[in-house]
C-alpha cells in the first residue's frame, strides 16, 4: 500500500494478514529546507565510501544490499549510475553534511553521556538517578503489564500487538509492499519530502521474504562508528496535509539480532510547528520522537516549550514500574498519541503503547504557549545513533527494520 494523502479512500490494515536530518544544531526543523548537520564529525558517507561489513541480520536481502553497494562503489569511480544513487548532483541534505556545531560538546540531537535528561511529567518534583540521567517518570496502569525483574519486555512483544491494526480512514499509511526490493528510492510515498538523509547514501533498502514482517519491509543501515544522520540511519519529513489537534502514529520496528544499543538513538515520531530538534530553545513548535536508550530502554524524546534540558527531555516507557525494553530480533508495535493542549493551558496529553500495552501516560501536557497557533502537521522519520561523540557510535554495522506506518485520528494497535 502506498502512502495515502488526506481525504482519500483507504483500506483498513489488519494484523491477521501478518505483514509486518541531520538535525539542526541552532535552528528548528523547517518543512521546506534541510536541517544543518548535528554532529561535529566527518561529512556524509558517499555511495563509493559506504561498504557492507557484516550486518547482524544476515539474510539474502542483506547480502544483496552489500553486493549492490560494492558494485555501486566501483561504478561511482566510472560515473555509472546505480539504483538508489543520485548522480545528477548532491542532495540538499548532503550539501549541509559538513556543517558543524559549536554548542557544548558538539551535542545537537540527543543528550551526551554527561548530560542529564528529565522523564515523565516535566513539572513533577520526584526524581530518580540512573546512568548519566535524572528522571521523573510517569506511571502507567500496572494491570496491563508483566514484570519479570529489574528489566522487562512487554508481554506482547512477540506478537503483532493486537488482533487488529489500523483504522478506517488513515491520514497516512505506508506498508512498503508496492516498493521494489533493493535500494529504496520511492520517497514519493512519503508525500514528497523536500530533503532526506541516508537514501542517496544507500543506507535504506526494501527487504522481503522471511526477513520482512510480511510482504516487504523497510531496512535502515547504521555503519560501524557512524554517529548522527550524516553517518548512519536515515531521516525525512512527511507532511500530513493539514494541522491536527489529536493524532495517533503506529509502526512496526525490529532491531537486528544481537543489536548493541550503546547509549541510544532516535526513532520516528510526530512533530508540529517549527518541529524543534538539535538542542535548541524553541517555543514555536514541538517534536515527539521515540528513542532507544542503553540496553534497549524505550523513551519518548520530547522538545516542547517547557522542556528542562538543553536538548530533549526523556519520558520513560515503563510497565509495572519497571523499564519497558526493546528486544533485539523481535517485531515490536509502537504507537504514540499526541493531544494538543488549549494554547497556554496544561490540558494536552502524551501517551505511548508498546505491543498494545500502555507504557507512557502523561496528562496535563503543554505543547504550545498561549500564542501558539500550530498543531500536529508532520511525521518525522528520524533514526540514527546519537547524541554526538564517539561514545554514541555503533560498535559494529547495525540494522533496524520498519513496517506498517499508519497515522490516524483514532487508536491503531490497541
Amino acid at each position: 500500500m502506498q502512502a495515502k494523502r488526506p481525504n482519500g479512500q483507504r483500506e483498513r490494515l489488519h494484523a491477521d494478514v501478518q505483514r509486518a536530518p541531520a538535525e539542526p544544531a541552532n535552528a528548528a526543523l523547517k518543512p521546506g529546507a534541510p536541517p544543518s548537520a548535528d554532529v561535529d564529525r566527518t561529512p556524509a558517507l558517499t555511495a563509493a565510501a559506504l561498504r557492507y561489513r557484516g550486518v547482524t541480520m544476515l539474510d539474502s536481502n542483506t547480502v544483496q544490499w552489500g553486493l549492490s553497494r560494492l558494485v555501486c562503489g566501483l561504478a561511482a569511480s566510472l560515473a555509472i549510475a546505480c539504483a538508489g544513487d543520485d548522480d545528477s548532483g548532491t542532495s540538499a541534505a548532503s550539501e549541509t553534511a559538513t556543517s558543524t556545531t559549536t554548542g557544548g560538546g558538539g551535542e545537537s540531537t540527543g543528550t551526551s553521556a554527561a548530560d542529564t535528561s528529565t522523564s515523565g511529567s516535566a513539572s513533577a518534583g520526584e526524581t530518580s538517578t540512573g546512568d548519566a540521567t535524572t528522571s521523573t517518570s510517569t506511571s502507567t496502569d500496572s494491570d496491563a503489564t508483566t514484570s519479570t525483574g529489574a528489566d522487562t519486555t512487554t508481554a506482547g512483544s512477540t506478537t503483532t500487538g493486537g488482533a487488529d491494526f489500523g483504522c478506517d480512514d488513515p491520514i497516512f499509511a505506508d506498508d512498503f509492499d508496492d516498493d521494489a526490493v533493493g535500494l529504496y528510492a520511492d520517497l514519493d510515498d512519503w508525500n514528497e519530502p523536500p530533503w532526506d538523509n541516508g537514501v542517496d547514501e544507500g543506507r535504506v533498502e526494501i527487504i522481503d521474504g522471511a526477513a520482512a514482517f510480511s510482504g516487504r519491509s523497510l531496512r535502515i543501515h547504521y555503519p560501524k562508528g557512524g554517529v548522527g544522520p550524516s553517518e548512519g540511519g536515515a531521516q525525512w519529513r512527511a507532511d500530513l496535509g493539514g494541522a491536527y489537534d489529536e493524532l495517533y502514529l503506529a509502526y512496526r520496528v525490529r532491531f537486528a539480532d544481537g543489536f548493541d544499543f550503546v547509549l541510544g538513538g532516535k526513532l520516528p515520531g510526530l512533530v508540529g510547528g517549527s518541529a524543534p530538534t538539535g538542542c535548541v530553545a524553541d517555543t514555536d513548535g514541538f517534536s515527539a520522537r521515540s528513542m532507544w536508550r542503553k540496553e534497549g530502554h524505550g523513551v519518548q524524546y520530547m522538545y516542547f516549550p517547557e522542556k528542562q534540558n538543553s536538548c530533549g527531555d526523556d519520558y520513560d516507557y515503563t510497565l509495572g514500574g519497571e523499564p519497558a525494553l526493546f528486544e533485539p530480533g523481535v517485531w515490536h508495535t509502537l504507537e504514540h498519541r499526541v493531544v494538543m493542549n488549549t494554547p497556554g493551558e496544561h490540558d494536552g496529553h502524551l501517551q505511548a503503547w508498546l505491543d498494545g500495552q500502555l507504557v507512557l501516560d502523561a496528562p496535563d501536557f503543554l505543547f504550545r504557549l498561549a500564542d501558539g497557533d500550530y498543531a500536529i502537521d508532520a511525521l518525522y522519520f528520524s533514526t540514527f545513533f546519537g547524541g554526538s561523540g564517539d561514545e554514541w557510535a555503533p560498535t559494529k554495522d547495525e540494522a533496524v527494520d520498519f513496517d506498517d506506518f499508519v497515522v490516524c485520528a483514532a487508536p491503531i494497535s490497541h
